[in-house]
């Protein structure tokens, strides 16, 4: 899954309203910002095989130390303790739920054991819809948990998501991704880190809802 992720990294405003977006944006994606380092060395493998699916391209061999619950789990742990934030940790762990649903069974539950996953990528329309739907819910829960600062603020965060629908669209129907892993994973990596930078922005231009005092009855 890709733009769904941000759907979550925005929704998680609502629950922890003092927390950066360019925080919760990296948490969301955190498995995959691990995941390039661990193709990169060889550690996990994958293949880019055009056409593999309908919504994508990559045949994913082995990656278990950062994408099996297990570690998922682990890692929405670790980054708990880190942070003292659980809306961070969650969101973390939420990488995993969210993969699980467009993945083709090929999530691991733990190394070398059972692989799941309900192969959502079989299916372009669907892969799309599911993704927007969940961004689109994510940017309205946003919205309603701030206010805009300025001009920026009121409309900076829509036109983002609309660019984040744009790319989804050229992902799922382009055609297709190139040949080289090793280019792709760090053009990813380098993909997250400027829209996590971009979110951290337009975040600083809005700003949370002041939160109401207890009612007073006049008796």
């Amino acid at each position: 899954m890709f733009v769904g992720h941000y759907g979550i990294a925005l929704a998680a405003k609502r629950l922890s309203p003092r927390t950066s977006l360019g925080w919760t944006f990296l948490a969301v994606q955190f498995l995959d910002l691990l995941w390039v380092p661990a193709i990169l060395l060889g550690i996990e493998h994958a293949l880019v095989i055009p056409g593999y699916m309908p919504a994508s391209s990559i045949k994913f061999i082995d990656f278990p130390w950062t994408h099996s619950l297990v570690m998922a789990l682990a890692w929405a742990w670790l980054v708990f303790r880190v942070s003292k934030s659980a809306v961070i940790g969650g969101c973390v762990f939420s990488h995993w739920v969210l993969d699980w649903i467009v993945h083709y069974n090929d999530l691991p539950l733990y190394r070398g054991g059972p692989q799941v996953g309900l192969g959502l990528w079989n299916y372009r329309a669907g892969t799309v819809i599911v993704e927007i739907v969940i961004l689109i819910a994510g940017l309205w829960v946003y919205l309603r948990a701030t206010r805009p600062r300025n001009n920026t603020g009121r409309y900076g965060m829509i036109v983002f998501a609309a660019l984040l629908m744009a790319i989804e669209f050229m992902n799922v129907y382009g055609s297709g991704a190139p040949g080289n892993l090793r280019m792709l994973a760090v053009a990813g990596e380098g993909m997250y880190l400027v829209f996590a930078a971009a979110a951290y922005w337009l975040d600083r231009q809005r700003e949370p809802l002041p939160e109401e005092g207890p009612v007073k009855l006049n008796i």
